[in-house]
């Protein structure tokens, strides 16, 4: 039996970093898995804020709501880049580039595309209700062919399925605990008395 036939998709699940984790780009992170397949995978870590804010990217949007949406890092790679996931879109149909990652999570890797939603006349004239959870990263979490699958054997990172309440987390800073705790067992131990499971 060869690799493809033993290949897994990830798409859709979380990655939870182990505490041990060495690596600072991804100690104590949660990364969405977006895409997974046997030419690598790309993610984005969706519980680490940067001190940005998306007028600090982009001097078009100097407005209010510039000023007050933060940007996450999606991961050490290209950092150039800004990506956005969001909720549904009441208001219109997603775009033709986007990706439903897991249920009412889209994938959107043109910030043109939902650039009105940062724009203060058009956000403050949707109904509350209407309004999407949007979240900006710039850069990505990249792994080669087999790359990401080693890290796994190696223990670096605990897996299970992505979900919304951790995607859209009011308190990113929390999202890692919040992770470990719906993955339930042992890991819920940890992320109830330390981080750090060689300081029990």
């Amino acid at each position: 039996m060869d690799r493809k036939d033993n290949f897994q998709s990830l798409k859709g699940y979380f990655l939870i970093s182990e505490a041990t984790m060495l690596d600072p780009n991804f100690k104590h992170t949660v990364v969405l898995m977006i895409e997974h397949n046997e030419d690598g995978a790309f993610g984005l870590i969706v519980n680490k804020k940067s001190q940005l804010t998306l007028s600090d990217l982009l001097p078009e949007f100097q407005n209010e709501r510039g000023r007050s949406t933060p940007i996450y890092i999606g991961g050490p790679v290209q950092q150039e880049f800004l990506f956005a996931v969001h909720s549904p879109l009441l208001d219109r149909k997603p775009s033709s580039t986007s990706m439903e990652v897991i249920s009412n999570v889209y994938f959107e890797p043109g910030f043109r595309n939902l650039e009105d939603y940062f724009k203060d006349d058009y956000w403050n004239s949707l109904p509350l209700d209407d309004r999407p959870k949007i979240h900006l990263f710039i850069g990505y979490s990249g792994w080669g062919p087999g790359q990401l699958e080693r890290e796994i054997r190696e223990g670096s990172w605990i897996i299970h399925p992505a979900s919304y309440k951790i995607v859209f987390h009011p308190n990113p800073e929390d999202g890692w605990k919040d992770a470990l705790r719906q993955k339930g067992g042992i890991y819920k131990i940890f992320a109830d008395t330390n981080q750090d499971p060689f300081l029990n």
